[in-house]
């Protein structure tokens, strides 16, 4: 009689003991597990922030949720009194207004067309005297209009260095350019260039070229009467 109850015992020990091995297994499938030491939690989820549209030549700060106007100066690298001239590539923003915003060239008769305004004469004036001008004529249109004038390409004026320089080619125009500044902008001379041979290729106003003899050397050294030749558009610096 006893022999039965124990074994009957046993048996509901083992059936107990496997049913909560079964529980605290399922518990350890649904709980995280604890971080290994050392190693840093991961983050919560964060919803991306996603830039709104905003207008042709600004900025959105992710961190502010704000956006910042464009500029209204000039490109760094072209001067304020820069003229522009037909084949330039200007980048005109209107702050708030991506509408009428646009990247435009120079037509050869030296206008630009707009929306809004139309077509507006670009070549001959320089950037703040062409930004006064859209503003004004935006005005019609548009409540205190930011206009900003950027010149994004320089191809109405252009000059050639060829020869014995390191990276002959064509180059813009950043008047007043002279020829040690172009000569710098491609690269310096080379070895075996003839310094005291250098001269200047331009086209007069009657079509005839004209050769103009550099004094490179005297230049350098600084001497009287050695004219560093300011350069002009469609001028060609050659470097024997």
């Amino acid at each position: 009689m006893f022999a039965g109850s124990s074994i009957r015992f046993r048996h509901i020990a083992a059936t107990a003991a496997l049913t909560l091995f079964c529980v605290m297994a399922g518990a350890q499938t649904t709980t995280d597990p604890a971080p290994a030491p050392g190693a840093s939690a991961q983050p919560a989820y964060e919803t991306p922030v996603t830039a709104p549209e905003t207008p042709v030549g600004t900025t959105f700060d992710a961190k502010t949720g704000t956006v910042t106007a464009p500029d209204t100066r000039v490109a760094p690298s072209v001067a304020s009194n820069y003229r522009i001239g037909a084949d330039d590539v200007l980048s005109i923003n209107v702050w708030h207004e991506p509408e009428v915003s646009r990247n435009v060239t120079v037509r050869p008769d030296g206008r630009i067309s707009l929306p809004l305004v139309g077509d507006v004469q670009a070549a001959g004036l320089t950037p703040p005297q062409l930004q006064a001008a859209l503003t004004r004529d935006f005005s019609k249109y548009l409540t205190n209009p930011a206009v900003s004038v950027i010149v994004a390409a320089i191809l109405s004026q252009r000059i050639n260095v060829l020869g014995q320089v390191l990276r002959p080619g064509t180059y813009p125009l950043v008047p007043p350019m002279t020829v040690l500044d172009a000569i710098a902008a491609a690269g310096g001379l080379q070895q075996f260039a003839k310094a005291n041979k250098i001269y200047v290729l331009r086209t007069g106003p009657n079509g005839q070229a004209q050769r103009i003899k550099v004094q490179y050397k005297n230049i350098l050294k600084g001497k009287r009467g050695a004219d560093n030749v300011v350069l002009q558009t469609r001028d060609t610096v050659v470097v024997p």
